[in-house]
């Protein structure tokens, strides 16, 4: 098969022809049709984290059909349409039992990060992994659910966020769009920021209250008066950069949540005594649990989820897109399309 495969940190992706992946009893080999880009696959790439054993097949926001089943596999048939949840869990640990699947303790697999992942014409994962993606829902759209969109969903249930809640967006990028219109389905008032007009116009469009320029030294007065004077009841921080965080801190109100949703390998400088005295809650989030995949599935094919994609890119042609990434600007998702 053809794969985009990492010998170097840093170095392009070589295209080369590559065996299909070996699969076990218990696995289901998928036909990769699309492939999201995350920003996970840059740090990969650039060496900053998950640097997994090389060489190595990143890609870990796929969409395709079953292409073979193993021998103990029942509940699928070849040539239907899935995406996968990355995370291959034990499922018997605490954090598996309680919904928390990305802090297993067991893990004995994470799609294009400890394993192969889609940035190749197959891929394996177990069939537990694996949730159906209906028709209506296009393969550039429906692998989003596996890292973009259940991040998005599993973010927002870890708030107190309910109807008429006021909620900042830090970041109104892939995920960021994602996340305005999960809120607004839930009747919470959206401010969305961004470094970039075309992004806060995208999210307008998608129906935020306010979208505002994060580098514009009024943003913190307006949020507070969006939010009546003391500043929104949550935050979501899709950069995690130390000024985003600092921000972070400016827009929320006293004992407000902030979510902690962008991963960056730098250490974020953030008043401790502005959280110890203004009792304010940092939450970390990670992905998300088999019912949050299943639940932005039924999102995406009723049409409550629609997240934009900015361009789409052969395979042959994932190193253009990985520069396009790496450049920012980007007013939605960049997609691979395999086969």
């Amino acid at each position: 098969m053809k794969a985009a495969v990492l010998h170097e940190v840093g170095n392009p992706l070589r295209i080369e022809d590559v065996p299909i992946p070996e699969m076990g009893p218990d696995d289901v080999l998928v036909e990769t049709k699309a492939c999201g880009i995350c920003r996970t696959d840059l740090h990969i790439y650039n060496g900053l984290a998950y640097v997994p054993q090389l060489p190595h097949i990143l890609g870990h926001e796929p969409a395709g059909i079953v292409a073979k089943v193993g021998q103990n596999v029942s509940g699928f048939s070849i040539g239907q349409r899935v995406v996968p949840h990355i995370f291959f869990t034990c499922g018997n640990c605490y954090y598996c039992r309680v919904g928390l699947d990305a802090q297993c303790i067991n893990l004995t697999g994470l799609l294009g990060v400890l394993n192969d992942g889609a940035f190749a014409e197959y891929f394996v994962a177990p069939a537990e992994n694996l949730f159906a993606l209906p028709n209506q829902v296009p393969f550039e759209v429906g692998g989003l659910s596996s890292c973009a969109a259940i991040t998005a969903i599993h973010a927002v249930r870890k708030t107190r966020l309910g109807p008429n809640d006021t909620a900042a967006i830090i970041g109104s990028g892939g995920i960021g769009q994602i996340l305005i219109q999960i809120l607004k389905a839930s009747g919470v008032n959206v401010v969305a920021t961004s470094r970039t007009p075309g992004k806060l116009e995208i999210a307008k469009e998608l129906g935020a209250d306010l979208a505002l320029r994060q580098d514009h030294p009024d943003t913190s007065k307006e949020i507070k008066q969006f939010s009546a004077g003391d500043g929104v009841q949550c935050v979501f921080d899709c950069v995690g950069t130390s000024s985003t965080m600092k921000a972070s801190a400016q827009y929320v109100m006293r004992s407000g949540q902030i979510v902690v949703i962008g991963e960056e390998p730098e250490f974020p400088e953030i008043d401790t005594i502005q959280i110890a005295q203004r009792e304010l809650e940092i939450i970390g989030t990670r992905n998300g649990s088999r019912q949050d995949i299943d639940d932005v599935i039924s999102m995406l094919a009723t049409g409550i989820l629609n997240p934009p994609i900015a361009e789409t890119f052969p395979l042959e042609k994932v190193n253009q897109a990985l520069d396009l990434m790496r450049a920012g600007g980007v007013n939605g998702r960049i997609v691979i399309t395999v086969t």
